[in-house]
């Protein structure tokens, strides 16, 4: 342009400004250009079409973005369209069950759990098909409908209703027995001891909840109703452990483990409710009937003592934790009987021990028992047989030694003779007999 191509000689300087006619011209081009620009820009407010318009800005995107893109505008328009499936014909069948045509109802529904499985809908016709079923009485059929429901859809919006189903359920099939409270614990509180409780007959389970067959009430399933009730108990608890029912429902578990002597698995229940629900009404009960059950499943002697170990650590809780308990004496009775048991077990292991010749090993569980239950009767005929081993066989477990310096020797096959006069200094230094 000439505007752009003036220059000065060497030596001159520049010619006065002012309205010279090759730089009106380079104005009227630049301003030309200006007016296109802006032009070009205020098209699409205009109205008017331009490159811009088919501007592809998918481009603009990566492959891993214009796929995310894509996913995501399938997944909206499938899930509008799939809102849609089935929504008639569920309205039909549930319009049905409002007018009590629960046989009708049920039929459609199944029908659209089959038609429209993993469909939204699915959801809503399966809790209507247990409903439906729940109203009909068939309570088997129930069960195994809402316990569908919730592995299918285990944040259902059903959860409470279905958890509250299986839970009458259940009571109904066990032939809604008394709770603990009104039971055990009553029957604690007031005797002190279990004594008598296995006559108690709402501690019986009747004949037609343990009975493996049904065949006269068609409410409840043909086959095994006392273990399909039980199954329903443990439904309400694993699909709503935090529910107002699941504590409840693993209570009425576990006790109905305890009246049919399945102590173990008692034990267990409680256990799990000490440890869940420690901050519920339930926890003293957990407490109290687990040290209970703990003691019941002890064999013996001959048996392992991990049950009597722990009654003895649960009882002392309970009386720890709650020293107003109605059934506080019944506690301290169970604790006494319990330390006399551990002194049987650590005499009748060390006497195992004795008669095959073992006589450190026998000392160990002497000493072990003298140190446990020092007021025991045991610990005194516990006393005189280390006594009678002496000091080569002690095993340190007692803060003082209680040997005497004539030790008198101890065969495996027969009892050492009794000296009289020399077992009286040896009293003198041991604990006093318990009154």
């Amino acid at each position: 342009m000439e505007c752009a191509m003036r220059h000065h000689p060497p030596g001159q300087s520049p010619a006065p400004r002012g309205p010279q006619p090759g730089s009106l011209r380079c104005r009227r081009v630049s301003l030309t250009l200006l007016l296109g620009v802006v032009g070009l820009g205020m098209l699409p407010w205009s109205g008017c079409k331009s490159t811009l318009d088919n501007l592809d800005v998918s481009n603009i995107l990566g492959p891993a973005g214009r796929r995310a893109k894509q996913q995501a505008e399938e997944a909206q328009g499938g899930r509008q369209i799939a809102e849609l499936e089935g929504h008639s014909e569920f309205e039909e069948a549930k319009s049905e069950f409002e007018t009590h045509q629960y046989a009708e109802a049920r039929k459609k529904l199944h029908k659209l759990v089959k038609k429209y499985k993993d469909k939204p809908i699915e959801e809503d016709a399966m809790f209507y098909r247990a409903e439906a079923d729940y109203r009909l009485e068939k309570y088997a059929k129930a069960q195994d409908g809402y316990e569908e429901l919730l592995k299918k859809h285990p944040s259902s919006r059903y959860l409470e209703t279905a958890t509250q189903r299986l839970y009458d359920i259940a009571l109904g099939w066990l032939g809604y027995p008394k709770n603990a409270a009104e039971v055990e614990l009553a029957h604690f509180a007031k005797v002190g001891s279990e004594h008598g409780i296995d006559t108690n007959p709402d501690t019986q389970i009747p004949a037609d909840v343990w009975f493996p067959i049904n065949v006269t009430n068609r409410r409840k399933p043909i086959f095994d109703p006392e273990g399909r009730a039980l199954e329903c108990l443990r439904s309400v608890w694993m699909n709503d452990p935090t529910g107002p029912l699941a504590d409840d429902a693993l209570l009425i578990h576990a006790v109905h483990r305890l009246r049919s002597g399945d102590y173990i698995e008692a034990d267990r229940d409680f256990a799990t409710i000490r440890e869940q629900y420690a901050d519920r009404e339930v926890a003293m009960a957990a407490y109290v009937l687990g040290a209970h059950a703990s003691l019941l499943a002890y064999q013996g002697a001959n048996y392992d003592g991990k049950q009597l170990e722990e009654a003895r650590q649960l009882t002392q809780s309970a009386l720890r934790l709650f020293p107003e308990a109605p059934q506080k004496k019944k506690l301290e009775n169970d604790l006494a009987r319990i330390d006399s048991e551990l002194a049987n077990r650590d005499w009748e292991i060390g006497q195992y021990h004795l008669r095959r010749g073992e006589k450190s090993a026998a000392a160990f569980y002497y000493e072990s028992l003298v140190k446990t239950s020092p007021e025991s009767q045991r610990a005194e005929e516990a006393r005189e047989k280390l006594v009678q081993l002496g000091p080569n066989h002690a095993a340190g477990l007692l803060p003082k030694p209680i040997y005497e310096t004539e030790v008198v020797t101890v065969s495996a096959e027969e009892p050492a003779a009794e000296d009289p006069p020399a077992k009286a200094p040896i009293r003198q230094k041991t604990a006093p007999r318990p009154q």
